[in-house]
């Protein structure tokens, strides 16, 4: 009787495993965890990144503005008869720390355009490359540009300072 109750403990034992003795979740989908790096972590990037080899900054950094003080800036469209098309006059006054600098305005404009359409114009200054003066020296300065539409202010900027915002903008017919 032990023999036959053995015999039919090991059977029940059997039959309540369905999956004789396999993993009753299948085969695992994803492999065990990598091991841990045994050399140490590289060092954190440079930053900021340094640019692709051939390419320029994203963005230049404009020059520093060499002069020391401006002022009587004025604008004025010059629309007169006889004289061709439109023209955008500024000019003012700059004063630079030293002799022997040379400043003159870009012959570029940039127009933004809206309502009323503003005009920025730059100043280009240039330091003296030889011996010059040691005493401040105010320059006149003026240009013309050719002007398509009205324009109801005109920034005039050096480097990264904005020199004057004009604007009384008169026109002359």
């Amino acid at each position: 009787m032990k023999k036959i109750l053995a015999a039919a403990a090991l059977l029940s034992v059997t039959a309540c495993d369905p999956y004789y003795g396999q993993d009753p979740y299948g085969p695992q989908p994803y492999p065990g965890p990598a091991p841990y790096p045994q050399e140490p972590y590289p060092g954190p990037a440079p930053y900021p990144p340094t640019p692709y080899p051939g390419q320029p900054p994203c963005q230049p950094t404009p020059p520093e503005c060499l002069i020391s003080a401006s002022r009587e800036w004025t604008a004025w469209i010059n629309r007169m008869p006889g004289t061709g098309a439109p023209t955008l006059v500024v000019s003012g006054k700059v004063t630079t720390p030293t002799g022997g600098y040379q400043v003159a305005f870009d012959p570029r404009i940039q127009i933004r355009k809206g309502y009323p359409a503003q005009a920025f114009v730059t100043l280009n200054v240039a330091a003296p490359t030889g011996p010059a003066t040691q005493a401040t020296v105010t320059h006149e300065v003026r240009w013309e540009w050719p002007l398509n539409q009205p324009v109801g202010s005109v920034i005039v900027s050096c480097g990264d300072k904005t020199l004057a915002d004009i604007t009384r903008i008169q026109t002359a017919y």
